[in-house]
């Protein structure tokens, strides 16, 4: 992956102003005369991977801090590196200090070694991810160097489970479904975040945070062990929201077979080669990540688009709102 220099661009936040309002409303309820609900809405940075590039990562930050009141923390689902482990930037400990936590996840480019051989042991992986987690406030999975952990939100009635689809597979089945069971029993709504879908996105929706690029063999998918977990879990009566995953580098939004929802974004990284649009710097194409809110009283799941918000198609990414209970589009523009 080619890492070119950077140059100096304006600040993110003056060129997403236009997406304030919706920031801001992402943190509303139902008002309060007439209505008392028992949780608010969750909201938090969606990105992935961001490949090693400290501007990029530093113009997130910068997000992160200013909308500090409306967006509780950062989630970036893999790919930290550059193409290997030979492209690795310390972006945690040498880029600008996030004032919210910033919570990670293993991408497949996480686990190549210097010299391209794939993969490496999950020490080496552990120690470039999760170096600076003081402020994580999360579960880890028990056993040494674990790259899965879950966290709970009951003001929000929340629980992210965030899945390491490399190491420790058959760890990872026992505990994950402990997970959910236990949500069932508390009644949490859950999220979980994978670095790829859990399995191959069929029902596509029509919405315009869905490539209409036919990538092919690019797009293949291996069948994630979560899918099965999850498929269990909402069969005994569990409510789960959405995956959240990255690796195409292309935004995608649909169900697999099984009928579990996938919200894949966009890169991080302005490499694009797999977008649908170009990544130029010095406008608003150069960054590209989602905030996501969701509400479980409403049972809405919410995406605003911060940077790159549209394809060569022409098509507007701003704003989705969908109810995941019903499987119905609220809106989308």
């Amino acid at each position: 992956m080619q890492i070119t220099n950077q140059k100096s661009v304006p600040g993110i936040v003056e060129l997403n102003k236009d997406v304030e309002p919706f920031i801001i409303q992402g943190t509303a309820m139902r008002p309060e005369l007439g209505f008392r609900d028992l949780f608010k809405p969750l909201q938090f940075i969606h990105f992935s991977d961001i490949h090693a590039i400290p501007a990029l990562w530093n113009r997130i930050v910068e997000y992160l801090n200013y909308y500090n009141n409306y967006i509780s923390f950062g989630l970036h689902t893999g790919d930290f590196c550059g193409g290997s482990q030979a492209q690795y930037v310390d972006l945690y400990n040498t880029g600008l200090l996030s004032e919210k936590p910033i919570l990670n996840c293993v991408g497949n480019h996480n686990t190549v070694s210097p010299d391209g051989t794939f993969k490496t042991d999950k020490k080496t992986v552990h120690g470039l991810l999760f170096n600076k987690i003081d402020n994580w406030n999360v579960e880890f999975m028990p056993g040494d160097f674990s790259m899965t952990y879950c966290k709970d939100f009951p003001e929000s009635n929340i629980r992210l489970i965030v899945v390491n689809l490399y190491y420790d597979i058959e760890e990872q089945k026992v505990w994950i479904k402990e997970k959910l069971d236990d949500a069932l029993i508390k009644g949490y709504h859950v999220v979980t975040a994978s670095h790829t879908a859990t399995a191959g996105i069929t029902k596509k929706e029509n919405v315009t945070f869905h490539s209409l690029t036919d990538y092919g063999s690019l797009e293949e998918y291996h069948k994630a062990f979560l899918e099965d977990l999850l498929i269990d879990f909402k069969k005994a009566g569990g409510v789960h929201v959405v995956n959240l995953a990255g690796h195409y580098h292309h935004d995608l939004f649909g169900h697999t077979d099984g009928g579990i929802l996938n919200s894949p974004v966009e890169c991080a990284t302005a490499w694009n080669g797999w977008c649908d649009s170009k990544r130029v710097e010095n406008t608003k194409t150069y960054d590209c990540f989602n905030v996501v809110s969701i509400d479980t009283v409403s049972h809405l799941l919410k995406i605003v688009r911060v940077g790159d918000n549209a394809d060569y198609f022409l098509r507007i990414k701003r704003t989705l709102c969908y109810d995941y209970i019903k499987n119905k589009l609220i809106f989308n523009g």
